[in-house]
């Protein structure tokens, strides 16, 4: 049993809706239901039942609820004070803006949420290129950034994967790839394709891709999401992303074409590797978390 499972618990027993909870806790409906069943399944009874498509707490979960709150409040506590007392250097986030804000919507508020827990890390953060990011990682001048990228990243540097996507291009309702669910990197050849970067680390994989298949797109930066759709739209590009079924629903003149042969496209957290900082690993935890995809 853990504090986390508590928690998940607790706000279940506010909600009593597996899916809002789950929303507000930044996890899955299904991650959510193994969570509350591992948690029956160690105190050998249910902790709620469902009749009619109405979820309620059993005799026994109302009980474990009044044990756990108090638990969970002191533990918290204990946190905040923990946390106020933590002092450091300033922590210096790089940011790709090819993350936001479509990749990563929430991130503002999960940063502010990050300054409200640990008043004690002031948290600096500049918007760069998905290729400046590990260029200043490198120099010194950044303690961590937030990247997109195909698993691979530069010398010297570690990274975390914060998601993972299948990856996809966003293509036009013009496009000869309008009707299609797959494509392959060969049929890329002679399009013009939008990428976020041309650093040789980041994106490895679709380079070789290229290479293998003797595709030669243009290739030409997107920088920013809302460049890359105008482009897209406007000027019948194709554009490296991730695939979602319903996303961008509401914009019915664009859609994903999974692009076969590749790797997950990621939110990448990177930190330099020989200089361990413990509040860019905080930060990493933190991010892990809370992000929203």
């Amino acid at each position: 049993m853990t504090i986390q499972q508590l928690r998940y618990f607790l706000a279940l027993c506010e909600d009593l809706n597996y899916t809002h909870t789950a929303g507000r806790m930044y996890l899955s409906r299904q991650a959510l239901r193994l969570s509350i069943a591992a948690l029956e399944e160690e105190l050998c009874g249910k902790l709620f039942v469902n009749t009619r498509n109405h979820l309620a707490l059993t005799e026994k979960g109302e009980r474990f609820r009044a044990q756990a709150a108090p638990v969970v409040q002191q533990f918290d506590a204990l946190c905040q004070q923990a946390y106020q007392e933590i002092q450091s250097a300033p922590l210096r986030l790089g940011i790709s803006v090819a993350l936001v804000p479509d990749y990563l919507p929430n991130l503002g508020e999960v940063l502010e949420a990050f300054r409200q827990q640990y008043p004690g890390i002031p948290l600096e953060h500049t918007s760069l290129s998905n290729d400046e990011v590990p260029v200043q990682l490198q120099n010194g001048t950044l303690d961590a950034g937030l990247v997109m990228d195909l698993g691979g990243c530069a010398t010297g540097l570690a990274r975390t994967a914060l998601s993972q996507h299948t990856t996809a291009v966003m293509v036009s309702r013009s496009s000869p790839f309008w009707e299609r669910i797959h494509i392959s990197p060969a049929e890329l050849d002679g399009q013009t394709l939008l990428v976020p970067g041309f650093a040789p680390d980041a994106l490895a994989p679709l380079w070789q891709a290229l290479q293998e298949s003797g595709a030669h797109p243009q290739l030409e930066l997107g920088k920013q999401f809302y460049q890359v759709l105008y482009r897209t739209q406007e000027q019948n590009c194709v554009s490296l992303n991730r695939f979602e079924e319903t996303s961008h629903s509401q914009m019915t003149n664009v859609r994903n074409v999974i692009l076969d042969g590749l790797p997950p496209i990621c939110a990448g957290f990177l930190r330099p590797k020989k200089q361990h900082n413990a509040c860019a690993e905080l930060l990493c935890r933190f991010l892990q978390e809370r992000l929203k995809f």
